[in-house]
């Protein structure tokens, strides 16, 4: 089985003891990174913001983990023991908001939650996901766009967020979690620019 990288805190939800000698399938969740670093010097007052559940391309759109052997490759594979616990249009949604809490501008900001109302939203879509195979090892990629929305349409806000990261270990649960610590350090770097937005938007 190919040595991988992964992403998140890894539920490792084996599928063992079943005989055969079947392999155990790891299961992966996306959480923030280090979320007490991040400033949440709250605003009493602002926008309500609701995060949309993110729009996923393909290959992405499914629970096992991409990867290419090179990053330029049409060819991608998947990983059939390494799993995502969930679907990453479901999990983004959290990770974006617990990042973004407290920025100045937002009162808050939160995934989309039925009964409550919202003054502006958040939508993401997610471009590349994956791990890149290179001949000095694995590398992490992410790509994702993000757009703010007034509840009238108006866009208050876009940002990219792009990052490839060499991974040490070839080992998939490493990967995953370089996948998440660049997620969580890509959407801090973006607060002030957001910060910005929304307080001209005030």
């Amino acid at each position: 089985m190919r040595s991988v990288c992964a992403l998140a805190v890894a539920l490792p939800l084996a599928l063992c003891g079943c005989g055969g000698g079947i392999p155990p399938t790891h299961f992966y969740v996306l959480e923030p990174q280090d979320v007490s670093r991040v400033e949440t010097v709250g605003a009493a007052r602002g926008l309500a913001i609701g995060v949309e559940t993110f729009r996923v391309d393909p290959p992405y759109d499914q629970d096992r983990i991409v990867y290419r052997v090179d990053g330029e490759s049409a060819e991608v594979g998947f990983y059939a023991y390494h799993r995502w616990a969930a679907p990453l249009e479901r999990m983004l949604p959290g990770v974006v908001a617990s990042v973004y809490s407290g920025v100045p501008g937002a009162r808050s900001i939160e995934p989309i939650t039925s009964g409550r109302s919202y003054d502006a939203f958040m939508r993401g879509r997610v471009l590349a996901f994956e791990e890149i195979d290179t001949p000095v090892g694995p590398r992490a990629r992410i790509r994702l766009t993000l757009q703010l929305h007034a509840s009238d349409g108006a866009e208050l806000w876009s940002a990219t967020l792009s990052r490839d990261a060499d991974v040490s270990s070839k080992n998939v649960g490493d990967v995953v979690e370089r996948m998440r610590s660049e997620l969580t350090e890509a959407i801090r770097e973006s607060r002030p620019d957001l910060q910005s937005a929304l307080q001209a938007s005030n």
